[in-house]
């Protein structure tokens, strides 16, 4: 009886979904002519969802997310007080030629988290590091720093040459404020950024080339931060995104109470139309996964979700692109939902020309898109 309660209460979700939303039955039957067995196979056609999002409706720009003036997005990280040197951090050197010692120290990106999930390729174009400084040493201080990127085993050095900061010029320039830029052109940047790295540990040293007289004044401080501003301006390809859940799909209840069950669907499609104003392409794929005997049970693929949008010479977008994809999720999913304990996403992105040309992400992109669920229960009365 109440197997039979269960089945009747689908056919009474399906149509009061049907008219309560705007849809349509593919399918009609002659409720007349029902006797006590009958067995229904309705296809039900739902409009679920418009949207038209823009990348600033997703991404609200922050102390590391900005927008520029251009709109391009960039990512900001800053390390405060990397070097605050004074006359008596040079005391134990020799005379006339004297260092001290900058770090060590490491600067953690807080994405590990993120990180172990990603794998695949991605270049990041046009990182910089600006090493921010304070000044009021009146003789040449010279600076070597040495860095590296992390990411697990994987180690990459920014090979930076020595560089000489601006000195002030007293009496009219007691302090001097300014910048050095470490970017593609004098170092191994783009591919330290591209890692991308975990943690960026540092270590180096400043050298004091000064006089006996300026050093017994004891006058002069050095302060420096570091800023790294990575616009997104690259190249992916094959970049995935991996997660693992618990899986949501299962029926945990031990009774038959549920009215509506896996057995019930022949399919379930989802079709998704989209004007595509991003140059990145998506694919998705959802498993259904056994840990007990490390075995995938069911996939649907949704390769092809969305196509990227052509760019110009500047990596700049120029159009949209279309697409029509269909997931359908059929009765071999359903029937192997209660045999699995977790669900693994697969989200991979590439960029347009399939990872072989410039692109730039603006926070003005955006996507238009319609989803519509086409549903086919099996019901049995």
């Amino acid at each position: 009886m109440r197997k039979f309660m269960r089945k009747r209460s689908i056919l009474f979700i399906s149509i009061i979904t049907v008219f309560s939303i705007n849809s349509c039955i593919k399918e009609t039957y002659d409720m007349n002519k029902f006797s006590k067995k009958v067995q229904l196979s309705p296809t039900l056609a739902i409009s679920a969802v418009k949207g038209d999002i823009l990348f600033s409706d997703m991404v609200k720009p922050n102390d590391t997310i900005v927008f520029d003036q251009n709109k391009l997005v960039k990512f900001i990280f800053k390390k405060d007080s990397i070097v605050d040197l004074k006359v008596s951090d040079f005391l134990k050197a020799p005379l006339l030629q004297k260092t001290a010692s900058i770090g060590p120290d490491s600067f953690d990106l807080d994405i590990a988290d993120i990180l172990s999930h990603i794998s695949g390729d991605f270049q990041i174009l046009n990182p910089t590091i600006k090493f921010n400084y304070t000044n009021s040493f009146r003789d040449s201080i010279k600076i070597i720093l040495d860095a590296s990127g992390r990411r697990k085993n994987n180690t990459v050095d920014l090979n930076l040459p020595p560089f000489t900061l601006t000195r002030a010029n007293p009496p009219a320039q007691q302090v001097v404020t300014d910048s050095y830029i470490i970017n593609k052109s004098n170092s191994n940047l783009p591919i330290l950024i591209s890692l991308p790295p975990e943690v960026i540990r540092f270590s180096g040293s400043a050298t004091l080339s000064t006089t006996l007289e300026n050093f017994l004044l004891g006058v002069g401080r050095l302060v420096g931060s570091l800023e790294i501003e990575v616009p997104m301006e690259l190249r992916v390809n094959n970049l995935q995104f991996t997660d693992t859940v618990d899986n949501f799909l299962k029926d945990e209840s031990s009774n038959n109470d549920n009215p509506v069950a896996p057995e019930d669907f022949r399919f379930l499609r989802i079709i998704i139309s989209a004007e595509n104003g991003f140059p990145l392409g998506a694919s998705l794929k959802m498993s259904l996964y056994d840990s007990s005997t490390n075995s995938t049970k069911s996939t649907v693929d949704a390769t092809g979700l969305l196509e990227p949008a052509p760019v110009d010479s500047n990596g700049k977008v120029t159009g949209v692109t279309k697409t029509s994809t269909t997931i359908e999720i059929n009765k071999e999913f359903f029937s192997s939902v209660n045999k699995a304990d977790m669900i693994i996403f697969r989200f991979t992105l590439t960029s347009t020309g399939n990872g072989s040309q410039d692109i730039k992400i603006y926070s003005d992109y955006r996507i238009k898109f319609n989803a519509a669920l086409v549903v086919k229960p099996e019901i049995n009365l």
